[in-house]
């Protein structure tokens, strides 16, 4: 499939899955503003950021543009800065620094690669820094399956406006083709979509952001586990750093707390 294509059905199931969901226990029946919120961050936020991801990885190794995109939580501390006046605590600068640190011992990949890779990888990493950024606001005290409902449909309707344009329609009619769509649906779309909201609601946009940087590690780690990749000593040491990173945010905040 192309890139448009599998993320429409991804989006499509998505939205199907959470608005049953929503509908059966009452859930849909929300003020047009908290409608209005929620389909506008999936157009402008979320639908361009997945899309610009699928961009870079045709002309980046995976890994690579997983490192880019694991730049955002600088952008999240910068932009929360800049614009909502967060100056960033030192626990949040730490866990920065062993973050970004950990990801590139975890993820980079040396090899010549074209500028407009980089760019489409640095573009990710902006764009979902002001999504999550701007999500936290837009989308306060609201139900995080009904933000998730809503950002699923919304970009759906974008990538089949995609799909119709290109006119590169495919239904997956093999038994793989049906649970990889189903399986990006549910797994990469509605579980990671509502806890992320979910945990917006409760610790912010820049903490969400430095604790998601634990994800490199658990790529390379179930590469390791079901492809058979063999971990580096750099990539060990690398997982260490973004673990120390997490740990340093948390520990700091339960000190504060005390």
């Amino acid at each position: 499939m192309e890139p448009a294509q599998a993320l429409a059905w991804r989006f499509s199931l998505a939205a199907a899955a959470l608005w049953f969901m929503l509908v059966r226990r009452g859930g849909h029946r929300r003020p047009p503003r908290e409608y209005r919120n929620a389909l506008l961050l999936g157009v402008l936020g979320f639908a361009p950021q997945a899309g610009l991801y699928f961009l870079a990885v045709r002309y980046l190794d995976p890994g690579l543009a997983s490192l880019l995109l694991y730049l955002y939580p600088a952008f999240v501390v910068g932009i929360s800065f800049a614009f909502l006046g967060r100056r960033p605590r030192r626990a949040q600068i730490a866990a920065l620094v062993l973050s970004i640190a950990g990801c590139v011992l975890t993820l980079w990949t040396r090899g010549a690669y074209p500028l407009v890779g980089y760019a489409f990888g640095l573009a990710v990493a902006v764009t979902y820094a002001a999504y999550l950024v701007i999500g936290e606001r837009a989308t306060a005290g609201i139900d995080p399956i009904f933000i998730a409902a809503n950002l699923m449909a919304s970009s759906a309707v974008v990538y089949w406006i995609v799909v119709a344009a290109t006119g590169s329609f495919l239904v997956p009619a093999s038994f793989p083709a049906v649970a990889g769509i189903v399986g990006l649906a549910a797994l990469g779309s509605i579980v990671p979509i509502v806890t992320l909201f979910a945990a917006m609601r409760v610790i912010g946009a820049s903490d969400v952001a430095l604790v998601s940087t634990i994800e490199p590690l658990f790529t390379v780690g179930l590469s390791a586990l079901f492809f058979g990749e063999r971990l580096t000593g750099l990539q060990l040491v690398g997982g260490a750093l973004i673990v120390a990173g997490v740990l340093v945010l948390n520990l700091k905040k339960k000190e504060s707390r005390s």
